[in-house]
């Protein structure tokens, strides 16, 4: 229950903190990612938005492990460095992960119809209309949990390379605390990873959308359309609500670190040797006269 509260209260202190960095991050992310395409024939594209949400998540961490009181000067290389191994390590997860709910949902679905599972129900599927919306609704469940696990389970690895990447820390595993808190941190991160689909669609909408059409409109008409205030503030609360869930999620990794980090103490203590006590010399002298 401790995590629970203690992620909560710190996410508010760490979504004020990020306003700005992830804006910043986010522009100089554009700016590179269409350069870089000029010389890549746009295969930077593939790379820049993992990359990018990583390093807005290593930084979101080091703000949230900053508020708890691990200071250290950041290197940026370094959290350059993990951004990139760990962006393309989510490619491969995700890309790998997305063939078992295609396969689970099949059988389920297959067993559920009471039909012997065979190669031609495979071939048959399509024809289906009640084997495809058992299909979708098992893939779409499967998909969420195991996109969600996928992140729970490496939210204390990227909370170690976070606060590895300082001035005079360790450097730590790529794999380091892989697993730990699981059951809490699913619990955590299954909330935000639901309501950002739909925040992040309000964004979209009430933010991406009247962009693209003032540029429209400049480009063509050179002229700025008129937008209804409710529309720029549904965006911001829109853009708000995104943000904090992110907050949630960098704040329960910061604090399933610290907390693994304290375990750890109390193990090495549990496990340590009483130390030996020194002989007192006086009553040695008198024992012997």
């Amino acid at each position: 229950m401790d995590i629970f509260i203690r992620t909560f209260t710190l996410s508010f202190s760490v979504f004020g903190r990020m306003i700005l960095p992830v804006l910043g991050i986010s522009i100089a992310s554009f700016i590179i990612t269409n350069l870089l395409n000029l010389v890549t024939a746009g295969l930077a594209g593939y790379l820049s938005g993992p990359v990018t949400a990583t390093f807005i998540s290593l930084f979101g961490i080091r703000v949230a492990l900053s508020v708890l009181g691990h200071h250290g000067r950041p290197m940026y290389d370094m959290m350059i460095l993990f951004s990139v191994l760990y962006g393309v390590f989510f490619i491969i997860a995700k890309g790998v992960l997305l063939l078992l709910p295609e396969v689970v949902a099949v059988l389920i679905a297959d067993g559920k119809l009471g039909d012997v599972i065979s190669i031609q129900n495979f071939l048959q599927a399509d024809s289906s209309l009640q084997f495809a919306f058992y299909v979708l609704s098992i893939k779409t469940i499967v998909s969420f949990v195991l996109y969600t696990s996928i992140y729970v389970a490496m939210a204390v690895p990227m909370a170690n390379a976070a606060r590895s990447a300082s001035q005079g820390s360790a450097s730590a595993g790529f794999f380091t605390g892989f697993g730990r808190s699981f059951l809490p941190l699913f619990c955590i991160f299954a909330v935000p990873f639901l309501l950002q689909f739909l925040f992040g669609f309000l964004a979209s909408l009430y933010v991406l959308l009247p962009l693209v059409l003032s540029v429209i409109s400049i480009v063509f008409s050179q002229t700025l359309p008129d937008f209804d205030l409710d529309i720029i503030v549904n965006g911001l609360v829109a853009s708000a609500c995104l943000l904090w869930l992110h907050s949630l999620i960098w704040s329960a990794s910061a604090v399933a670190l610290t907390k693994s980090d304290k375990t750890s103490k109390q193990i090495r203590a549990a496990k340590a040797p009483p130390a030996a006590e020194k002989p007192d010399l006086r009553a040695l002298r008198k024992s012997r006269e």
